[in-house]
């Protein structure tokens, strides 16, 4: 029987050692937290976004970088396959908005239950609280593996699947790159993706909480356009978040030490013009009125006194008219970064691909050595594809590990 020890109890690892286990394999888990799946916990808001019903291709083209090496994972294992896995092990799955799929109790804990009990069912040795020092690959074969603690276990083969730096409370701190570094690996540089970003051109404390649905978004970078979009956006007590500015972030991952400019269109279904012969009848209809007012029949009260003021409507002249709606139509924000690995989803950048066997997931340096997950350089949008990816890499290596030809 083959012996396979999986470093890291997250989606990867747990996938890993069920493909693995399944095939007949020894497996042992080694989880540095107390539990497995901590990250799967938070996901989703706590409701865990498992997958997405897109297919595999639908994942690929949601995938930003290197999505040509996801091919053998995901039409192996693809969105509905893993769903019919999950419900076979005893999860029951909804799909919500945009094609997400949660577990249909929408809680998080249940997802990372049926995995436990799943697992002890195939007999895998779950170790916790084991934060792996050091991995070698041995002269008669194999590998060791040693813990922080002095303990010592021997496979024939290793996955890891440690994840990458992203939210490090759950124990994310970048080990997998340095084992895979010791081994020859190379790690391309690393980055938060799919976080919130900071806005340093106004005070967005006085705008906290306040959540703008179906907007438009033009992303600039010296004046080039270089990511446009429309979605839901939500201010925050230093900057703006929610689902269409964390797909923006992906896409500005690389590139937020350079300066960036965000232009947020609150009318995105009326044209300038339009906008205009509105604002200009109601304030003829309302001289009177503080401009502030008047908007906010048009947009937010918290914006209309950003972009309004205190004036009233027969003070204002056309050229200040014509800035309001500049400014409705394309509300500036001067982006001064991102919320960092602390606040981020997914690690941009990880262990160069061209390194590893995609129909396999095995290092092609090292023999028996393999990888999945977040550590490897390949991420996507938010949606549930990410987790999609991370359960896919990891039943492939978790089958080939064990000797199943793919």
């Amino acid at each position: 029987m083959k012996r396979i020890i999986i470093i890291g109890g997250g989606a990867a690892g747990i996938m890993s050692a069920a493909g693995a286990a399944e095939n007949g394999a020894d497996v042992l888990l080694l989880e540095k937290n107390a539990q497995l799946g901590k990250k799967l916990l938070l996901t989703g808001g706590g409701r865990c976004n498992i997958t997405n019903t897109a297919d595999a291709q639908g994942i690929i083209d949601a995938t930003l970088r290197n999505p040509s090496f996801l091919y053998s994972a995901l039409y192996s294992f693809d969105s509905a396959a893993l769903r019919d896995f999950l419900h076979g092990i005893g999860l029951a799955t909804k799909v919500g908005d945009a094609g997400r799929v949660f577990p249909t109790s929408e809680d998080a804990a249940d997802v990372v239950r049926v995995f436990v009990h799943y697992l002890k069912k195939l007999g895998v040795q779950c170790i916790t609280n084991a934060a792996v020092a050091d991995v070698l690959q041995c002269d008669s074969g194999g590998f060791n593996v040693a813990l922080a603690d002095g303990r010592q276990f021997t496979a024939d083969a290793v996955i890891i699947a440690t994840g990458g730096l992203a939210a490090p409370h759950t124990g994310s701190d970048g080990d997998g790159y340095r084992f895979a570094r010791d081994f020859g690996h190379g790690v391309t540089k690393l980055f938060p993706s799919l976080m919130p970003l900071l806005v340093q051109n106004i005070d967005t404390a006085a705008l906290a909480g306040l959540s703008l649905i179906d907007i438009g978004l033009i992303a600039k970078c010296d004046d080039k356009i270089v990511y446009k979009d429309s979605g839901d956006v939500i201010f925050t007590h230093n900057g703006i978040s929610g689902p269409l500015i964390l797909r923006a972030s992906a896409h500005l991952a690389k590139k937020l030490h350079i300066s960036h400019e965000i232009y947020l269109d609150l009318a995105q279904n009326k044209t300038d013009k339009a906008l205009d012969d509105e604002i200009l009848s109601m304030f003829a209809q309302n001289p009177n009125r503080n401009v502030k007012n008047i908007l906010a029949q048009l947009i937010p009260a918290r914006l209309a006194a950003f972009i309004g003021g205190e004036a009233k409507a027969q003070d204002i002249t056309k050229d200040q008219r014509k800035k309001i709606v500049q400014n409705i139509k394309a509300f500036r924000l001067q982006i001064a970064g991102g919320a960092g690995f602390g606040g981020a989803v997914i690690t941009c950048g990880g262990i160069n691909c061209d390194e590893i066997n995609p129909g396999t997931m095995e290092s092609k340096l090292v023999s028996g050595l393999y990888f999945a997950g977040e550590l490897l350089d390949v991420d996507a949008l938010t949606g549930g594809y990410n987790l999609t990816i991370a359960f896919a890499t990891g039943r492939l290596a978790g089958l080939a590990a064990s000797g199943v030809d793919n």
